[in-house]
């Protein structure tokens, strides 16, 4: 099965993934003899979504498959000449035109990893190059981070309130129904990275290598008389997938019907899901219900081991509310709607600003949104194996050598009033977050696709965070701070803008 928009736009590499006013500035750019002037732009995210304190980075391949294949085709200058002004006449000049139809990407690019947990106003790519292309990769690139990094947070909160007392409950992502995406592909790539073990949607099961996940609609059980023969029927056609949905009707008769059916047709019954009403209830009752079966029953194993799963609009909340605080004893997960349109946070907001232009450094001043001058990279602290801290620094600022800070280094914490500042010593763990994915237009290294070694990445980056800082509601916030010289050089433009 084909997704006609992946193909049409990741797989073709079209730079008509952008908004129009990149093609208007980069007209104007190139009419004014400043197209291939050189600016650094770098993206980022103001605030965590979802009242929590980190991010999950996602959709680099994905991004770097449009990458790959950028280039003006015949039909996109065609489609561009054909374009007009309310006056009627073209909207990009025939020079122009022939300017961009034979342009390859000239970028070089720093990114972060998939996987790697970030935090507000750090660098999660750093884009240097001309500015017309700078900026014509700029809404693919938001795009896609954006609405990835999203779900995939989402889908690693709701992961974590999954797991209780070490109990590893898996999580299915079952959204696509809801999806707000042709094909639901990048939601359910972003919620495996997250954390989910399998997905509903068998298109993109098959897409991405991902195992595909479901159990039965009410829609089967209302084609048959009663509920016991849609049962025996299901698992008849069903040995090894026999988890049954036990609340058209009646939910205490229907957990008994499932029950009765394995006991009819000698077939194990593997699962019950449970997608209505109060959950932690029926889990409860399903619960006594299968030992009181056992009790009346000379053989209970075609019965007493089923998995109970839940759903109905299930996010992390909902889901630490029954497993941690109601202690209802479900073994499976099922998100769908709230994890597959990030429901309490819908959209991201990161952005994409210019921080150099021609060798200097550039900074937006704006009350809440200044922004922190030069091209920039991160270098984490990792203490105990613990992430202890980030230091957002210039890019080419080689403070680490051999995996170690090779200097002390003053860092000034973000959002603080007081110009409040640590000082990390020489010789802690340290590591750049930021790697070099393009010099010049050339790929030094191809981003990883295998979903479950990035979703194992990403595992790993959220065990080395403490869990004072995954706490689902008033999280500890994780310091981030500007080091010392970056700082000043920000301070010093500051100055200088507000002396004019």
């Amino acid at each position: 099965m084909t997704n006609n928009i992946r193909e049409n736009v990741i797989a073709t590499g079209t730079p008509l993934f952008c908004d129009l006013y990149h093609l208007t500035m980069a007209q104007a750019w190139f009419i004014d003899g400043k197209a291939n002037e050189t600016k650094t732009s770098e993206a980022f995210f103001r605030k965590c979504p979802f009242g929590g304190s980190y991010l999950m980075a996602a959709g680099l391949y994905e991004f770097s498959q449009w990458l790959e294949n950028w280039g003006f085709n015949e039909d996109d200058i065609k489609y561009l000449s054909e374009l007009k002004n309310i006056d009627g006449n073209p909207k990009f000049k025939k020079e122009f035109l022939d300017f961009i139809k034979n342009q390859k990407l000239q970028l070089t690019i720093k990114t972060v990893k998939e996987g790697e947990i970030v935090f507000p106003n750090e660098p999660v790519y750093s884009i240097t190059g001309p500015c017309w292309q700078v900026d014509m990769i700029e809404a693919a690139l938001l795009n896609v981070f954006n609405s990835q990094s999203l779900i995939a947070t989402k889908a690693s909160r709701m992961a974590i309130a999954s797991e209780v007392d070490g109990v590893k409950r898996p999580l299915l992502e079952f959204g696509v129904r809801r999806g707000q995406e042709l094909g639901g592909f990048s939601a359910t790539r972003a919620s495996f990275i997250g954390g989910a073990t399998g997905t509903s949607n068998v298109a993109a099961a098959k897409h991405y290598g991902i195992p595909a996940s479901g159990t039965m609609a009410h829609s089967f059980i209302m084609s048959y008389e009663n509920e016991l023969d849609a049962f025996k029927a299901y698992m008849k056609a069903s040995v090894g997938n026999t988890i049954l949905l036990v609340d058209t009707y009646d939910t205490r008769e229907g957990i008994k019907n499932a029950i009765r059916a394995a006991k009819e047709t000698g077939i194990k019954l593997m699962g019950m899901r449970i997608d209505s009403g109060d959950l932690a209830y029926w889990a409860i009752e399903a619960k006594k219900i299968i030992e009181e079966e056992k009790l009346k029953s000379d053989d209970t194993s075609l019965f007493e081991d089923a998995k109970l799963v839940a759903s109905n609009d299930l996010d992390e909340y909902a889901i630490e509310n029954l497993i941690a605080v109601q202690k209802a004893p479900y073994d499976i997960m099922a998100a769908g709607t709230k994890l597959v349109t990030a429901y309490d946070t819908p959209a991201l907001g990161g952005v994409f600003k210019t921080k150099k232009y021609n060798g200097e450094p550039k900074i937006k001043i704006a009350e809440g949104k200044t922004t922190i001058p030069g091209d920039t990279n991160v270098v984490r602290i990792i203490r105990n194996g613990k992430f202890e801290g980030d230091i957002i620094c210039k890019a080419d600022d080689d403070m680490i050598t051999d995996g170690v800070l090779n200097r002390n280094v003053t860092s000034y914490k973000l959002g603080s009033q007081n110009n409040a500042r640590i000082t990390f010593n020489k010789g802690e763990e340290a590591r750049v977050l930021l790697e070099t994915l393009m010099i010049d237009g050339e790929f030094v290294y191809t981003p990883e696709n295998d979903l479950k070694i990035i979703q194992q990445y990403g595992k790993e980056n959220l065990d080395k965070l403490d869990n004072s800082h995954k706490r689902l509601s008033n999280p500890h916030i994780y310091g981030v701070g500007l080091d010392a010289n970056l700082y000043n050089i920000q301070q010093d433009l500051i100055k200088a803008h507000n002396g004019r």
